[in-house]
């Protein structure tokens, strides 16, 4: 195990020579390939192959051993390498991610066939492979993580930036959110399961209000999914050609928010506070600004949405 998490590391740090991405196992002739457990030690669902994870406290600080942890490792060196090549993603990179955040990242939808799935592959693809051109000097992540949600972060750039990656167990772990950053933080240990996945949320917003990791407009896509319905209303109500192609809000009306909100901004921290709120404060040089950011439960394990964004 240890020298397997050495080859990881190095492969992540971009020493030695790039492995080709993981490739997932194949069927043998008449049998199935086992899934992926869940932390603890996960049963098959009765009469399915749907792997069941069991009920555990949480949350737990991850190791390196834990198969949550393992494949958000895996996932994002096999997306560094593959963004290194010329030709678009390999096929099994799609199917590594859950349906919500593929929903998040494949749009517009531009196609009947894109219509039926709920995202686009290509558009999907596309964001992937932006982000991965983009892994450089990767860290081993950290975080927590529960029978059914994980949230983890890792330097970039050498510790210049970070990323953060939150996994589900959806028929087996699946990647459900991942982004950049480009403001150093400190961390924020949490108090509770909901506190760690509510710290990752509030972050992934203020990344996708900040950041200059990544492009405005993959960072749009970001900040619409983590915001919740009623801040969407609010920001960017969608014109009825939106909601023609996919979208719950109007991306130009949320770029312009973004942008008055997040250009410029040099520093940035958030503290929890009472309920489901943090005191946020961002900083355009000696400038500083104070906000309140409310969030709400969002509909899968781990995922808080953002619901007010308020200033002070």
């Amino acid at each position: 195990m240890n020298r397997i998490l050495l080859a990881i590391a190095l492969a992540l740090a971009g020493c030695g020579k790039a492995a080709e991405p993981t490739k997932p196992e194949e069927p043998k002739p008449g049998g199935t390939t086992a899934p992926v457990p869940a932390p603890g030690g996960a049963t098959d669902q009765p009469g399915t192959h749907t792997p069941m994870p069991p009920t555990v406290p949480g949350p737990t600080n991850l190791t390196p051993s834990d198969p949550s942890q393992q494949l958000a490792m895996q996932f994002i060196q096999d997306l560094r390498i593959a963004s290194e090549k010329p030709e678009p993603l390999p096929a099994d990179f799609l199917p590594r991610l859950s349906p919500a955040f593929l929903k998040t990242i494949g749009k517009p939808l531009r196609s009947d066939d894109d219509k039926k799935l709920g995202y686009s592959a290509n558009e999907a693809s596309a964001w992937l492979k932006n982000l991965g051109a983009r892994l450089v000097g990767v860290g081993l992540p950290t975080g927590y993580g529960s029978p059914t949600a994980a949230v983890l972060t890792g330097v970039t750039g050498n510790g210049s930036g970070r990323f953060l990656i939150r996994m589900t167990f959806h028929e087996g772990w699946k990647v459900d959110w991942v982004s950049l950053g480009s403001i150093a933080v400190p961390p924020i240990k949490p108090a509770s399961t909901e506190s760690s996945y509510q710290d990752f949320a509030a972050l992934a917003f203020l990344d996708a209000l900040t950041s200059t990791a990544t492009s405005k407009d993959d960072r749009v896509r970001l900040l619409g999914g983590v915001s919740s319905t009623k801040l969407k209303a609010a920001w960017a109500e969608p014109f009825e050609q939106d909601k023609a192609s996919g979208l719950d809000y109007n991306p130009t009306k949320l770029g312009i928010k973004l942008d008055e909100l997040g250009r410029g901004v040099t520093g940035l921290s958030r503290t929890p506070a009472d309920g489901d709120t943090f005191k946020v404060e961002l900083a355009k040089g000696d400038a500083k600004t104070s906000y309140t950011l409310k969030l709400v439960k969002g509909a899968a394990p781990g995922e808080w949405l953002v619901d007010e964004f308020t200033k002070q």
